[in-house]
């Protein structure tokens, strides 16, 4: 995806292992839960593609992060 585009964000909370570090690459997009053991995301809108969430998606161990064109 080019970076100018705009892309939501789609998290399985299911899969996710609760690393945090996408939490802490991209704080304006994920947080971790009220009891810290999985990562949830703060909007469910379109977004502009950031390196930092480029990188959450890419660095998440468990692939549970996808992005889709808006």
């Amino acid at each position: 995806m080019p970076a100018a585009s705009k892309v939501k964000v789609l998290l399985d909370t299911y899969e996710c292992n609760g690393c945090g570090g996408c939490a802490e690459l991209c704080p304006e997009v994920f947080r971790m839960d009220e009891t810290g053991e999985k990562a949830e995301l703060l909007k469910a809108d379109c977004r502009p593609l950031t390196p930092e969430l480029a990188e959450a998606v890419k660095m998440c161990a468990q692939q549970c992060i996808e992005l889709e064109t808006c």
